[in-house]
């Protein structure tokens, strides 16, 4: 969002340490839509968080983009992507044509990974976020066919509705088995700590005092992460 201008600062700085220019010709950042009303969603946010992410697959969808990189604004990586070795391994598999959807950001447990190889590695189970995925053309139409569809489905539906994104990613998979999903081992983005724009602020957020003392705690522990294993 325009008022959010930390997170701009900061994702561009996380996409310049990987070599990527927010302000490059491969880089959009679409305007966030406004809704008034939270259209049987969690809160008005949840709803825009989720058809701002719709609209980008429609837009793939309609240009025929045959691979895109979706990030949240509060995406961040870990250091060893900045390796030039690291990133060719990650092209070098996604340019082969047999996946669907693929996460360098995901909430699996790293023990739930401790069996598979490094790298990205194909995921049948289920498991939540969705800040930093790719989508591979063959998949779009069924992504975009059934994010709509949840919207029109009320809350509580056996096939979703009315859901946080990374819950209708998760219900996808689970009702599309057959899409092959990649996730990467180790998991290679995380969110930055900061204030969230979909729930309510903690009380120690809403503290100008502490905000200092907040902001510092974040950054300890986001770079604690981007130098993890």
């Amino acid at each position: 969002m325009p008022e959010r201008t930390d997170r701009y600062q900061a994702l561009s700085r996380e996409l310049a340490a990987i070599g990527v220019d927010i302000k490059g010709p491969k880089v959009h950042l679409p305007p966030p839509p406004r809704p008034s009303e939270p259209n049987g969603f969690p809160s008005i946010g949840v709803y825009s968080n989720f058809i701002r992410h719709l609209g980008i697959l429609k837009e793939c969808l309609k240009d025929g983009i045959e691979r895109v990189w979706i990030l949240e604004d509060d995406a961040i990586f870990r250091r060893q992507l900045r390796q030039e070795n690291e990133q060719e391994k990650l092209i070098n598999r996604l340019d082969k044509d047999d996946w669907g959807l693929c996460y360098l950001g995901h909430a699996i447990e790293q023990s739930a990974l401790r069996s598979y190889p490094t790298g990205l590695v194909p995921f049948k189970e289920e498991f939540l976020w969705a800040h930093c995925y790719c989508v591979h053309a063959r998949v779009l139409p069924q992504l975009v066919h059934y994010f709509e569809e949840t919207l029109l489905n009320p809350p509580g539906h056996p096939r979703g509705g009315r859901l946080y994104i990374d819950g209708a990613f998760n219900l996808f998979r689970c009702l599309h088995p057959d899409v092959v999903c990649l996730v990467s081992n180790p998991n290679l983005s995380s969110q930055k700590g900061s204030p969230s724009s979909l729930a309510n602020r903690n009380w120690y957020d809403r503290a100008i005092v502490f905000k200092p003392l907040v902001t510092a705690g974040r950054s300890i522990r986001d770079e604690l992460w981007r130098l993890s294993s």
